[in-house]
């Protein structure tokens, strides 16, 4: 038994610390998501799953904080709030009486961005609740995820929508989905990507059900945090700082912003392919009675640019892309809504009150910014209802 005795000999540490992280992993695995995860775009979403989110779910933490906090480690910015997430029986955030069974069915269909999806607000808080409640008749939230005419058709007949309008927000940080009647299923795709040749149905079965069990690991979830916490510029420096731009307004309060989004408001693109895309996909919803509405959705450096103390040079090259995309589909008959002066409209006025429509510390609109955008975008909305009676 002497051999078994305690030491501080590399030989007996270096296995008894395997073990014990180990043992952790595998205990730590019990905790919830929300135990492990900072915000609801990780405690419910599911990726490489036919729904967004876990099916009827509910996300309630009185203290979570935005993404730009978390990816540049900038925790004294932090903006500390509420959230409410609750999600149907079809996995997408909308009450869970949401379903074709209900009196009153939906006019919309509302596909997107996280904007859309409701990212860092609570229930009644995002757009297509907002939606709802402000042009008088129901929005089903199926964002995030695009508007495959096939998604379209599975949809309208769960929710119970007959003819209606969908509208699609079209996040200027991304580019136009592909031309396509139907999306891959993620499921296969996963599978195709992990295992090649040694895809079968059983193989994708057992796969993806290890994959979705362990692919978290709360050891590391944890370990990362206490490193991030030594990444504080004093002990070690911040390696994700650049990350991040940290700016502040006109009216002197400081906010982060992805720094990516700086780039694509610099960048130069051709409106071409949206183009073509949308007239595509209004065509192929017509041929089911259905309208389309794009709403084009700025990024929060975008908003807020023409606000900065320091105020960006510009070239202003991705808001000349959003305003092209608005002329030629307005052109073609498809009817759009375009945000970015809207809001930066409302962005100003809120700075005057020293608020904004923005989280500080996040990308995502809050409360405020999504009934704004619910507010322009209603009137477009209720006229294509007018105009299908």
């Amino acid at each position: 038994m002497a051999r078994f005795r305690c030491s501080w000999q590399p030989g007996f540490l270096a296995p008894l610390l395997v073990g014990a992280a180990l043992v952790a992993n595998v205990a730590l695995r019990v905790l919830p998501m929300d135990r492990v995860s900072y915000r609801v775009w990780e405690a419910l979403r599911t990726f490489g799953a036919e729904t967004p989110f876990r099916p009827h779910a509910r996300y309630d933490r009185p203290r979570v904080y935005g993404n730009l906090a978390a990816l540049g480690n900038q925790t004294d910015l932090r903006q500390y709030h509420g959230v409410v997430f609750t999600t149907d029986s079809l996995g997408y955030h909308n009450p869970p009486g949401f379903a074709a069974t209900d009196s009153l069915p939906p006019g919309a269909i509302l596909f997107g961005s996280s904007f859309s999806a409701g990212a860092e607000v609570s229930d009644g808080e995002d757009l297509a609740a907002r939606l709802g409640a402000l042009a008088g008749r129901r929005v089903y939230n199926a964002a995030p995820g695009e508007p495959a005419p096939a998604t379209v058709e599975t949809l309208a007949r769960q929710v119970g929508l007959d003819g209606g309008v969908v509208v699609y927000e079209y996040y200027e940080g991304s580019g136009p989905p592909a031309i396509r009647t139907r999306l891959p299923d993620p499921r296969e795709l996963r599978c195709r990507k992990a295992l090649g040749a040694w895809t079968t149905q059983a193989t994708c079965n057992a796969f993806t059900w290890a994959a979705d069990h362990l692919e978290v690991s709360p050891l590391q979830v944890f370990a990362a945090r206490i490193y991030r916490h030594a990444e504080n510029g004093v002990l070690l420096p911040n390696a994700a700082a650049a990350r991040v731009i940290r700016a502040r307004l006109s009216n002197g309060a400081e906010t982060l912003f992805l720094a990516l989004e700086r780039d694509i408001l610099h960048s130069e693109r051709a409106a071409e392919a949206a183009d073509r895309y949308f007239t595509w996909l209004a065509r192929r919803l017509a041929l089911r009675g259905r309208r389309l509405l794009v709403v084009l959705a700025p990024q929060k450096y975008t908003v807020y640019a023409p606000l900065l103390q320091a105020p960006d040079p510009g070239p202003e090259a991705s808001v000349h892309y959003l305003a092209e995309v608005e002329r030629r589909l307005a052109a073609r008959g498809i009817a759009v809504v375009n945000l970015v002066e809207p809001l930066r409209a409302a962005a100003r006025s809120a700075l005057e009150a020293d608020s904004l429509i923005y989280w500080r510390d996040d990308t995502h609109w809050n409360a405020a910014g999504n009934d704004i955008a619910a507010r322009v975008i209603a009137p477009a909305l209720e006229r294509l209802w007018d105009e299908a009676k």
